[in-house]
């Protein structure tokens, strides 16, 4: 068996623990389901997004000019004037004496040259903004008026040979005052007066019948305790005399008798009882209640409930 050399012996070793080697590359970690799996070139001038995509992204990003122009007195920046005081000449007495050597006489050269290129720059840039507005507003004019022009223009013939048949009524959409808008405005005057009429006596006789009530109402703890003793004492049953059976009034049943039900209302609506003295009963009190109703329309005011 041949004897293995050093330099095939490092040379594993490296394969083995080196890092990179047990790294798979890009087209292996591409899945078998993907669309990438198998690199299909791309025509030069595809437009695709599978081309956009293996373009090499761009590095950087471009600065955002400065406006130089903004404030509200820009235009003077091109001046002379301006540019004086932007960029002012030596004045001092060491500056006006002839340069004592070559490096200051370079620096003086130096010094002239940013302060020309100052001036050049910006009556450059200024320029530059005026031709850009000009070719703005060139533009924006020349869109104008084609807009308008298009807006203006007469229907072609195409159109007008191709288009569908509307009818002539359908066409007119202009929205006619009703003739009888004045009249309807007195209709509708004169029904809400007589709806805030309506609320208005609704609202006084509430507060009649408020006021009728209000006798009763108790004020005080004085009449509260009263009150209370007269409705919880031992013989208050014994007071209230017979029910209408004959005997002994013991609960509240026996004294108003037991709650109508939907069958009673129903009868008493109908008038279809079958007892007499019920059919009486339910007449008298539908009596007593037409009578109220009209004593209160005659006196205009609110009267004690039956």
């Amino acid at each position: 068996m041949p004897r293995a050399t050093p330099i095939t012996t490092i040379a594993r070793a490296a394969a083995l623990f080196s890092s990179s080697a047990s790294r798979p590359s890009p087209q292996q970690q591409i899945p078998p389901e993907s669309p990438l799996f198998i690199n299909v070139p791309n025509p030069p001038q595809d437009q695709s997004i599978e081309a956009l995509r293996e373009l090499k992204p761009v590095k950087g990003h471009l600065p955002i000019p400065r406006r130089v122009f903004k404030q509200r007195d820009g235009h003077l920046k091109p001046q002379d004037e301006w540019l004086t005081r932007s960029a002012p000449a030596p004045t001092s007495a060491k500056s006006q004496q002839p340069p004592r050597s070559d490096i200051q006489a370079w620096k003086r050269l130096m010094a002239a040259s940013r302060r020309e290129n100052m001036r050049e720059g910006v009556r450059a840039l200024y320029s530059r903004k005026q031709s850009f507005e000009k070719r703005r507003l060139e533009r924006q004019t020349a869109r104008l008026v084609a807009n308008r022009a298009a807006m203006l223009a007469p229907e072609r013939e195409d159109e007008r040979l191709t288009r569908a048949s509307i009818n002539a009524g359908t066409l007119q959409t202009a929205v006619l005052p009703d003739p009888q808008r004045m009249e309807r405005a007195l209709e509708s005057r004169a029904r809400t007066e007589f709806l805030s009429a309506q609320k208005s006596e609704a609202r006084r006789d509430a507060i009649q019948e408020l006021y009728m009530k209000a006798r009763s109402f108790i004020v005080s703890e004085k009449e509260l305790e009263a009150e209370v003793d007269k409705l919880f004492a031992p013989d208050y049953w014994k007071k209230q005399g017979v029910s209408a059976s004959g005997f002994a009034v013991s609960n509240i049943w026996d004294l108003d008798g037991k709650p109508p039900t939907v069958a009673d209302m129903l009868n008493d609506v109908s008038r279809t009882s079958s007892g007499f003295m019920k059919n009486a009963e339910s007449e008298k009190t539908r009596t007593l209640k037409r009578q109220k109703e009209v004593a209160e329309e005659l006196t205009g005011g609110k009267l004690d409930g039956i």
